[in-house]
């Protein structure tokens, strides 16, 4: 069964810098938002996280959009969910390969890159505990990657396995989500890490997101 079967789509704009796209959603994903909310740890396994765009992946596109990156760089965006940030790096002309490990969440991914004409962007599955990539990339990047401590070590062992020499690794999380500080805690001393926090102004609520900029050292 595809997506268009299982859910109810809608399309919607979104503009981020000087870049204006229009992307297909799940157009009840609040329903699940609010099963999270109410349901807490015992709905988490079963919880869609790529149904909703996070205000993290928002502020992570927005901070890498203003970097001026060589247009031959690679660049990967990892647990992607609806990939608003390698989208936007798409539009902006890089080359991007954009994975998440859920079907229903590629078929989306392909429906938005095929709508936004992005040939530049290839989307694919990617599962960190037995990931099978075929080349190393100069960024790597993701946000709100880290919901359960299990993947905290496939992750870097992807770092380790897929980022050029003079790579670079961009992570970005709410500040009030503690996963992904226990993962750049364990990050090797082969980084030099930076970190900023932005505030992203929602409809309903301010949220502060934490961007973690991880550069190999020579």
């Amino acid at each position: 069964m595809g997506i268009r079967e299982k859910y109810e789509l809608g399309t919607f704009p979104i503009a981020i810098g000087e870049k204006k796209l229009k992307l297909y959603r799940i157009e009840n994903w609040d329903v699940f938002v609010n099963n999270l909310e109410q349901k807490g740890d015992a709905y988490i396994k079963e919880f869609p996280f790529w149904v909703k765009i996070w205000e993290a992946s928002i502020v992570l596109a927005h901070h890498l959009v203003q970097i001026e990156f060589e247009k031959e760089q690679a660049i990967l965006e990892i647990g992607a969910g609806m990939g608003v940030t390698g989208l936007f790096l798409g539009a902006c002309g890089h080359k991007v390969t954009i994975t998440d490990y859920e079907d229903d969440a590629l078929e989306l991914l392909r429906m938005n890159v095929e709508l936004n004409g992005l040939k530049n962007v290839s989307i694919r599955k990617l599962d960190w505990h037995n990931p099978d990539l075929t080349e190393e990339y100069d960024v790597i990047l993701g946000s709100e990657l880290v919901y359960n401590e299990t993947s905290i070590d496939p992750i870097i062992q992807l770092f380790r396995t897929y980022l050029r020499p003079t790579g670079t690794v961009f992570l970005a999380h709410d500040i009030q989500r503690m996963c992904l500080i226990k993962l750049i805690g364990m990050v090797p001393g082969r980084f030099d890490l930076e970190n900023v926090v932005k505030t992203f102004n929602g409809a309903n609520k301010q949220s502060r997101v934490v961007i973690h900029t991880l550069r190999l050292r020579p």
